[in-house]
């Protein structure tokens, strides 16, 4: 049996808006349920960004850094099975959701274990409570005993692995949430705000779903033009146009009707409410990009005179990380997921990497911790 590591080197957040630091942590030791982790690649998403800058109120400092990841297994207590019920050793490549509690009104009673109160997210902290290895950006990541874990094929690429583990997961909840309002039927126009990593998978997925017509809305251009090679039949660029006019473009796509569903995936309050000018009367609006307690103003005309349904979606149980990876393992063939992860960078360069996603540089860099 090969030796307990005593310590790992981690990124931390000491103080909000500076810089992550490498620190070498203990290692703790398992207790029964839990599993430790050798981060083989952790992709780096935009809540990173707004937790180093302290724009989320949930996050507690110092923390390490990161929440999406995939590695492999170094040593297990009391758990041999997945939540796909296929076995695991030592050795296997896995994936982990957020440790819901399994216990609370929200994770039994109503099935919504996305909004359990008792849940320690990974990557938001704090580090100084025991079991302390919980970020991603770091060469071992301690998964709790209330994590569910999935094992990963292995000739998934890595990276496109990590990133399923927030945005595609999303997406799949996203879905989850509309089709339970109704199916994507075969001529409905989906709209979709937001062309980060969530917006992307999203114009993949609603392609993949039988939409009539995909338009994504975003910027820069190069992320546009992964919307258009996964199957957008429309982008447009937010940045050379009003609101005024992109919802011009998406009435003239529509026969004046505006679209039939509309995802928002994007982070700004704003976009909402421009969601609810781009929905017709009668359809579906998804939210799922805000990251903000920034308040908005939306008419209750929206809801009774236009009748549109709006619904809400936040983060993703086991079941949508399963969804996840095997959209990504059908679909691989379809669509080049590799085009999301723009560069590789070590652990010591997670701060350029972070630089990188703020000012759009990189749209889904990762960090591999082996890396020298």
């Amino acid at each position: 049996m090969a030796t307990y590591p005593k310590v790992s080197l981690a990124a931390v957040l000491k103080e909000y808006d500076q810089p992550l630091v490498l620190e070498e942590l203990v290692v703790p030791p398992l207790e029964p349920g839990a599993v430790l982790m050798k981060v083989e690649c952790a992709t780096v998403c935009g809540t990173d960004v707004h937790i180093q800058r302290g724009r989320l109120p949930g996050a507690q400092i110092p923390l390490i850094a990161g929440h999406e990841s995939v590695g492999t297994v170094i040593a297990m207590s009391g758990r041999d099975r997945d939540a796909n019920d296929q076995p695991i050793s030592a050795g296997d490549r896995i994936v982990f959701s957020y440790p819901w509690c399994g216990s609370c009104y929200w994770c039994t009673i109503a099935g919504q274990p996305t909004l359990c109160e008792a849940t320690r997210m990974y990557g938001w902290g704090p580090m100084t409570e025991s079991p302390h290895l919980t970020g991603t950006f770091s060469e071992l990541v301690y998964v709790r005993p209330e994590c569910n874990i999935l094992r990963v094929p292995e000739e998934l690429d890595p990276a496109v692995v990590a990133s399923t583990t927030c945005a595609l997961r999303t997406i799949m909840h996203g879905f989850e949430r509309l089709t339970q309002t109704g199916p994507v039927l075969p001529t409905d126009t989906v709209a979709i705000m937001g062309s980060g990593a969530v917006g992307l998978y999203a114009t993949a997925v609603a392609r993949r779903s039988g939409a009539a017509k995909v338009i994504l809305l975003g910027a820069p251009q190069d992320r546009l033009e992964i919307g258009s090679s996964w199957g957008a039949d429309q982008v447009v660029d937010i940045t050379a146009t009003s609101a005024e006019e992109r919802r011009d473009i998406v009435m003239c796509l529509t026969n004046g009707r505006g679209a039939d569903i509309v995802l928002d995936c994007a982070g700004p309050v704003a976009a909402f409410e421009e969601a609810m000018e781009l929905t017709r009367r009668g359809g579906r609006v998804v939210e799922i990009g805000i990251g903000t307690t920034d308040p908005g103003t939306i008419s209750p005309y929206y809801l009774n005179i236009k009748m549109i349904s709006v619904t809400g979606s936040v983060s993703g149980a086991i079941r949508h990380y399963h969804r996840a990876l095997g959209f990504v393992r059908s679909n691989t063939g379809t669509f080049d997921f590799g085009l999301l992860n723009t560069r590789g960078f070590a652990l010591s360069d997670i701060n350029l990497a972070l630089a990188g996603v703020e000012s759009q540089e990189y749209l889904k860099p990762y960090i591999e911790p082996s890396r020298r």
